[in-house]
C-alpha cells in the first residue's frame, strides 16, 4: 500500500488456542480453496461497513461508529485456531510446505472478513508465493525491512518483473506488517502455532485501523489510524475499481544484523496485472 503505515507490535502473544485451520486442495495444486469447517476466521463487528471503509480510503475521514467497531474487533478476535504445532521453526527459512500451510491459513483470515462483505474469496497461487519469496529476497539483500519509512518499492518493481507480473503500476501488490516482538519471541524462531497466532494478530491489525500498541492501549482512539490495509484485503478503496479477487502468497524476511526484526509479506496479484502467465506460474 502506498501511504507510510507500518504494523508493529511489542505485545505478548498468547498461547496457541486448540484447533486448527482446515484446507482442502482442489484439483489445481497450485491454487487452493477452503473448507468452512474449523477455519480460522476474524469477525467484523457492527459498525465495520464497506461504506465505511471506502469513505475513509477515498477521504481520510474515519466514522466514529468505524473506530468503535476496530476497537471492538481488536478486542474480541481472539480465537486464532493455531493449532497445537509446537515444532520450532526459522520464520526465514521455511520449508516450501510451511510457507504454503501459512499462505492458506493468513487467506482463510483474510477470505472470512471479505466473505462477511460479500466479496468473492482471494485465491492461494503458486506464482503468488513465489513472487513472495522475491520480494523478501530482495527486502534481505537490501537489508530494508517494514520498520523503514516506506514499502522498498524498487525490490517489489525488480520481484515483479521477475514473476512476470507489471513493474510499472507502482506498489500495488504487499501488505506488509512486522511479527511482534515480545520476551519469548525476539529472534527469527517460533513455533508454528505461535507464528501463525503472531499472523493472526498482524491480520487483525491491518483490518482494525493499524492498530499498534499493547492489549492496555486497544481502547485507545488514537491508535487506530489507517484502513488503507483493510481497503486493499477487502476491495474497499474504491466503489468500482477494486479487483474482484487476487491470487495470495505470504512470505518472510529478517534483517542481517537484527533477527528480532522480522517483516511478513502479504503479496495479493490481480488478474490484470499478469502480463506472462507462462512466467507467474513457474
Amino acid at each position: 500500500m502506498r501511504k507510510n503505515v507500518k504494523l508493529l507490535s511489542t505485545i505478548s502473544i498468547a498461547a496457541a488456542l486448540a484447533g486448527g485451520a482446515v484446507t482442502a486442495l482442489n484439483n489445481d495444486s497450485s491454487t487452493s480453496t477452503f473448507s468452512t469447517v474449523e477455519a480460522a476466521s476474524i469477525t467484523l463487528p457492527s459498525g465495520y461497513t464497506k461504506s465505511a471503509i471506502i469513505k475513509w480510503n477515498q477521504t481520510g475521514k474515519a466514522s466514529k461508529a468505524l473506530i468503535n467497531a476496530s476497537k471492538k474487533g481488536m478486542k474480541e478476535n481472539i480465537n486464532s485456531e493455531a493449532g497445537n504445532d509446537n515444532s520450532l521453526v526459522n520464520v526465514t527459512k521455511l520449508t516450501n510446505s510451511q510457507k504454503v500451510e501459512l499462505s492458506e491459513y493468513t487467506l482463510s483470515l483474510i477470505n472470512s472478513a471479505r466473505n462477511q462483505l460479500g466479496k468473492q474469496s482471494w485465491t492461494y497461487k503458486t506464482g503468488a508465493l513465489h513472487f513472495a519469496d522475491r520480494v523478501a529476497n530482495e527486502y534481505y539483500d537490501h537489508n530494508r525491512s517494514c520498520w523503514d519509512a516506506d514499502h522498498y518499492v524498487p525490490g517489489i518493481e525488480r520481484a515483479a518483473k521477475a514473476s512476470g507480473l507489471n513493474s510499472r503500476v507502482g506498489q500495488v501488490y504487499e501488505d506488509e506488517a512486522g511479527l511482534p516482538i515480545s520476551s519469548e519471541f525476539h529472534t527469527n524462531i517460533r513455533t508454528m502455532s505461535a507464528l501463525k497466532n503472531q499472523i493472526y494478530f498482524n491480520v487483525k491489525q491491518m483490518l482494525f485501523g493499524g492498530f499498534s500498541g499493547s492489549d492496555s492501549q486497544m481502547n485507545d482512539s488514537s491508535r487506530y489510524t489507517e484502513w488503507e490495509h483493510a481497503g486493499d484485503l477487502l476491495g474497499c478503496r474504491t466503489k468500482n475499481y477494486d479487483a474482484k479477487t487476487k491470487y495470495f502468497g505470504v512470505s518472510f524476511s529478517g534483517l542481517k544484523d537484527d533477527p528480532s526484526k522480522i517483516s511478513v509479506h502479504m503479496m495479493g496479484v490481480a488478474k490484470r496485472y499478469i502480463q506472462n502467465y507462462k512466467k507467474f506460474n513457474h
